[in-house]
């Protein structure tokens, strides 16, 4: 996987806006949308792309990022940053959709262009694997010299609580990485992580049982605790 030069360019990038709405599930208000179209008739003609399609299915869940409501959040596409756009993401269909001015419908943006967004107080960027070239949406959780992230792999499952009765549910396992030179690596214990750096084993491992770290019950502190230390260590 290839994540080197897309944190740089997030890295580079300028003016987040730190969007921290999280309330139901619903559509912004007419006046949120119409002071949104106002402040960005500007952005219109570069948010251009195919249609967002509904689920021609009902499921008991959703698949967008935290909230199936669009939220407003800063946005880096095609190397420019852009404030207060409307979006949401979804996981199941590695989709960004954005509300855009004068189009009457939802856009779903070109993923190429895509370099990071700053939503629901997280920073999204992306990942592709060479070998499936399918682009996936990751969480930043550490941008040090070995970033840690979070990706999410997300399927359906079909249940028929009775005879006649069928539900569709979303279901979500999330999964860490850390970013080794480049190559992202999967990790899922203690171990997994003292693979990636066996020159200060003995010493990650010594960290990890003097502060009690539970990659069980908490799997995002402990990774960022230990690569943080190792990344102390090492220097």
């Amino acid at each position: 996987m290839k994540i080197r030069l897309i944190l740089s360019i997030f890295l580079l990038c300028a003016g987040m806006l730190w969007a921290q709405d999280k309330s139901a599930a619903i559509l912004p208000s007419d006046a949120v949308i119409q002071n949104y179209m106002s402040s960005t008739q500007a952005y219109a003609a570069l948010f251009s792309g195919k249609t967002e399609m509904p689920y021609d299915v009902t499921f008991t869940n959703h698949p967008y990022f935290e909230t199936d409501r669009y939220v407003s959040g800063t946005l880096c596409y095609n190397r420019v940053v852009y404030k207060d756009i409307l979006m949401r993401i979804d996981l199941f269909r590695d989709e960004l959709t954005v509300i855009c001015p004068d189009v009457p419908y939802r856009i779903v943006l070109n993923n190429d262009k895509f370099h990071y967004a700053v939503l629901n107080s997280s920073t999204i960027i992306k990942s592709v694997d060479e070998k499936n070239p399918k682009t996936k949406f990751l969480v930043l959780l550490h941008a040090g010299n070995y970033p840690v992230l979070k990706k999410y792999a997300v399927r359906i499952a079909v249940n028929h609580p009775s005879p006649r009765v069928l539900t569709r549910t979303f279901l979500f396992q999330n999964q860490y990485a850390i970013d080794v030179e480049g190559i992202l690596h999967t990790v899922k214990n203690k171990n997994s992580i003292l693979k990636l750096f066996p020159d200060r084993k003995k010493e990650l491992n010594e960290y990890a049982k003097l502060h009690k770290l539970n990659f069980r019950k908490q799997p995002e502190q402990s990774i960022i605790a230990l690569v943080n230390h190792y990344d102390t260590i090492k220097e």
